[in-house]
């Protein structure tokens, strides 16, 4: 009589970040030969990560890219790599799928007696987890209402590695590599049928010494992978996650004519959602017997896509009063943004606010020298697609570029893309548990009259009425649902008299 159904959703969990400091000190570096640090670019990733019911356990590498004088005033260039661990509790179960994201939100050198590197990391791990509910989707010989309810759900996902090269002629005698910056950013995520289409352009800049002059070069790749994803249907929502997982520089060429030549992998993770309808009992009724329902509600979180823009950013660095006069700008090894907030306003428009922050390397009266800069901004998006009301943000600078604007003046601009995915809150009411009672005195009398309440269904009328619907929608065909409050229904009864 009553049919229920186990319906497959997918629940949605981030756990409150943690903060990790990573804390290093190279071992047997001779810091007499270390006269000035010019840049320190740090980057973090994890390598792996194992789940438990209550925490996520996740090990990682943190990359220390340093650039500084020598004592004979000649530029040079060291990497450093620590290892980190750290613990992120949660709600997790053994059993959920995990992805991790590190931030470098702060880095600092000292250069005294010993060389002390240091980063602040923030790790955020988010989790999807498939879940069952068991939902009165029928009823027989009753009387009910039906209702659409959303449910999230996760398809699939896959991990794959696209390799990438380029390079480009010097056109001159390169006599070091001072350090390699990437940034991958996604720029489309799409669902076809039975995979998922996932683009990112790379962006590396290559810093180094040509003829004792500290130079750049910039690299920007476009990559597109095509992924084989059961269950996938066009018109899904796909989440594309891109890091870099490898790089390095080879230095190619004749003599006094290089090729600087950059090669790596690229790592992206797809995954694929949908948010579904199904049809279930919303309410039901018996002429026979009383009915007593259990109802629940449970809320779930529904991805419902990404989308990808390009913003132009630009700030000022101001260097003291004691500073000699910039006289050339020279490169700026690394460039990293940190969003801080990110929410949709009044009028449907994306705001994102954040910093990013860039060693500019210059040469003044003296020789090479420095300055850490932190740009902040605020960002005002409109789209021609609504943004969701919940919405997470992650920004990454595609190109960056100084120029002198007085002796002690410095503007930076920058591009930034701008990844936005939006999720939905979902709350799902059902009927989990029906309990059939006791027969119902049945209503002998010849007349019934009902006054209504405000909001009343015609499944009110029939409960406090004891009869069916098409019955009393014959004798009181101009009713509206819903009534309002105080309307009179009037029911007669054929009465059979032994």
């Amino acid at each position: 009589m009553f049919n229920f159904d186990k319906l497959s959703v997918s629940k949605f969990y981030v756990a409150p970040p943690v903060e990790r400091v990573v804390e290093f000190s190279p071992p047997g570096l001779d810091m007499q030969n270390i006269a000035k640090v010019l840049s320190l670019a740090v980057d973090a990733k994890s390598n792996s990560v194992d789940v438990y019911d209550g925490y996520v356990q996740l090990g990682g590498r943190t990359n220390f890219r340093l650039t500084y004088l020598d004592k004979e005033g000649n530029p040079k260039g060291v990497d450093y790599n620590a290892d980190f661990t750290v613990r992120v509790d949660g709600e997790f179960l053994v059993d959920d799928n995990v992805s991790p994201t590190i931030k470098v939100v702060e880095s600092d050198v000292q250069a005294n007696d010993s060389l002390a590197l240091s980063a602040v990391l923030e790790v955020c791990v988010s989790a999807q987890r498939r879940d069952e509910i068991e939902v009165l989707t029928d009823a027989e010989d009753c009387y009910k209402t039906t209702k659409q309810v959303l449910l999230p759900s996760f398809i699939a996902t896959k991990t794959t590695v696209a390799s990438f090269d380029d390079e480009q002629e010097v056109g001159g005698e390169i006599s070091s590599v001072l350090g390699l910056n990437t940034n991958v950013s996604v720029k489309r995520a799409e669902a076809v049928e039975g995979g998922a289409i996932a683009q990112a352009n790379l962006y590396a800049t290559v810093t180094y010494v040509e003829s004792g002059v500290i130079k750049q070069r910039d690299f920007n790749l476009e990559l597109e992978e095509e992924l084989n994803l059961d269950g996938v249907q066009e018109g899904d929502s796909i989440c594309v996650q891109a890091n870099v997982k490898s790089t390095k520089i080879i230095l190619q060429g004749v003599t006094d004519d290089n090729v600087i030549k950059v090669e790596g992998e690229v790592q992206f993770k797809v995954q694929a959602f949908r948010c579904s309808q199904a049809e279930v009992v919303d309410d039901m009724f018996t002429l026979t017997n009383e009915v007593t329902l259990t109802r629940e509600n449970t809320g779930y979180i529904c991805f419902d896509g990404c989308g990808f823009f390009n913003e132009n950013v630009s700030g000022t660095a101001v260097l003291g009063d004691n500073k000699a006069a910039v006289l050339e700008i020279n490169a700026l090894p690394y460039a990293r943004c940190y969003t801080s907030k990110s929410y949709v306003d009044e009028n449907g428009e994306l705001v994102v606010e954040g910093i990013v922050n860039t060693d500019i390397i210059y040469t003044d009266e003296n020789g090479y020298n420095s300055v850490r800069t932190e740009i902040p901004f605020s960002l005002s998006i409109a789209s021609a697609q609504p943004f969701s009301k919940v919405v997470k943000v992650c920004c990454t600078v595609e190109d960056i570029s100084a120029r002198v604007r007085r002796e002690r003046e410095i503007d930076v601009q920058l591009r930034l893309g701008v990844e936005v995915c939006g999720y939905s809150d979902v709350s799902v009411g059902y009927i989990s548990a029906v309990e059939l009672g006791e027969e119902k005195p049945q209503n002998k009398s010849a007349l019934s009259l009902y006054i209504s309440n405000k909001g009343d269904e015609i499944l009110d009328l029939c409960k406090a009425l004891t009869a069916m619907p098409d019955d009393i929608m014959a004798q009181n065909p101009t009713l509206q649902f819903p009534l309002n409050e105080g309307e009179r229904v009037i029911y007669f009864r054929s009465i059979s008299i032994a």
